[in-house]
This record gives C-alpha cells, sequence and structure tokens, in this order.
C-alpha cells in the first residue's frame, strides 16, 4: 500500500469548478501524500492529509449504510404521519 493514495470528501466537482467552499481528505503513504495535499490545497479547496487509508475506506462505506437505514426511516415515518393527517382532516370535515 505505499503507492495507494484515496482523495475524496462531500463535495461535488461543479462546487470545486464555481470555486465554492469545498474540502476533502487524501489519504495513504506518505511519500506523496503531503506534497500532493499541498499542492491540490487552494483557499476555497481544502485538503486535509491523513495516513490511514483502511479506516476511511470502512468509515465511508458505513456512512452510506447509516444513510439508507435513515431514508428508509424517515420514508416509513413520512407515509404513516401523512396518512394520520388524512384522516384527520376527514374526521374533521365530517
Amino acid at each position: 500500500m505505499e503507492n495507494i493514495l484515496y482523495l475524496g470528501g462531500p463535495n461535488i466537482a461543479s462546487e470545486i469548478y464555481n470555486k465554492e467552499y469545498a474540502n476533502a481528505r487524501i489519504c495513504g503513504a506518505e511519500k506523496w501524500r503531503k506534497s500532493l495535499a499541498k499542492f491540490l490545497r487552494q483557499p476555497h479547496f481544502i485538503v486535509w492529509d491523513n495516513g490511514d487509508l483502511v479506516t476511511h475506506e470502512v468509515m465511508g462505506g458505513l456512512k452510506n449504510v447509516y444513510a439508507i437505514g435513515a431514508g428508509n426511516h424517515m420514508h416509513f415515518y413520512l407515509h404513516f404521519y401523512s396518512k394520520y393527517v388524512n384522516l384527520c382532516i376527514v374526521l374533521t370535515l365530517a
């Protein structure tokens, strides 16, 4: 894993292109990581460096699992709540 680097973060290419504030992390071996992070860093694009590539990837994947679970829970909650509100409106009008 000496020559592997990972660049990622919560940003969208169009935001970076339009010079909106964005940030990213570059993970991997120190040999290239620090110099590349310094090269990419701009006033509107902050790049942090970290040597722990594996934890970064695992936590990034785990975040997706939590997001899917939260989305499913919210969908169920909103579906149930909308039926309850409709029932209340019908009972009020009756």
